[in-house]
């Protein structure tokens, strides 16, 4: 276990495109962007743990569970995080189309979100993904950022910088809840694949002298199995999580509504009887 916990690697790439976040996040704008930047750092600490830790290494090199987990941080909380970390600004046009847009078509943002996380799971273009792995190419910018751009989409109609685009609650659980069972099927699927159907980690060899093969003894079909299963319970959990947190908030707005419309009930009535 000692050797795993030295294998850090910083893809330039993926550095150049977190080094340009950051800038236009504080620099980009003539405002300060800033509406919450300790959802935006730990949004970076996050895209940088599974892009440059012992955890990318295990993820490309040795367990399919530990690439699922990568798919999962990325997709569903530092995706997310990004959008909370944006300033809302109703003056900014771009921004203000982006939601009003993502508002009005909200299955057009689940789909797109669906679609990617199920692109990167289709056997062929899973094992194709990792082609060119040990050198200098644009394939890991491209998978991490389509991930968090995947988060991002998705997460937009229900936590975006402009709460009056924000989708009904009700709607927000139908949304979250479609996306669970979507979810499910997936893990499903890589559960009970048949084992060669990921072929990427039954090819693999030692990545490098003194590193052991399988640090945590998983066979394949055990890590495989296990991968389905991430992809299946910690998903739905945040997802439901959600469900719960818009239900809440649809009882909150009620609650806050109800006063202001007796109320208006008790004027008006008032009025026809004068």
């Amino acid at each position: 276990m000692g050797p795993l916990l030295y294998q850090w690697h910083v893809d330039p790439f993926i550095l150049a495109a977190v080094i340009s976040l950051v800038y236009l996040y504080y620099r980009g704008s003539p405002r300060p962007l800033a509406r919450n930047p300790g959802c935006f750092w730990t949004a970076i600490g996050l895209i940088l743990i599974t892009t440059s830790s012992p955890l990318h290494f295990l993820a490309m090199h040795v367990y399919f569970s530990a690439h699922m987990i990568t798919h999962i941080v990325l997709l569903l909380i530092a995706g997310p995080l990004l959008v909370m970390s944006i300033r809302p600004n109703p003056s900014a046009h771009m921004l203000k189309r982006m939601s009003t847009f993502l508002h009005k078509r909200s299955w057009l943002a689940w789909l797109t979100a669906i679609a990617i996380m199920w692109s990167w799971h289709i056997p062929s273009v899973f094992d194709a993904s990792f082609a060119g792995m040990n050198g200098f190419t644009l394939m890991p910018l491209l998978h991490t950022g389509s991930m968090l751009l995947a988060g991002m989409i998705f997460s937009w109609p229900l936590i975006g910088p402009l709460p009056k685009t924000h989708i009904h609650p009700l709607s927000g659980i139908i949304y979250l809840a479609t996306a669970c069972i979507s979810c499910s099927l997936l893990g499903l699927l890589i559960t009970f694949a048949p084992l060669h159907s990921f072929g990427h980690y039954l090819s693999v060899g030692a990545p490098m002298k003194g590193m052991p093969l399988n640090p945590w003894g998983l066979s394949p079909g055990t890590d495989q199995q296990v991968a389905g299963l991430i992809m299946w319970v910690p998903c739905c959990f945040v997802y439901l999580s959600g469900c719960l947190y818009l239900l809440q908030r649809w009882f909150a707005q009620k609650e806050t509504t109800m006063p202001h419309e007796q109320s208006s009930s008790l004027t008006l009535s008032t009025t026809e009887h004068e």
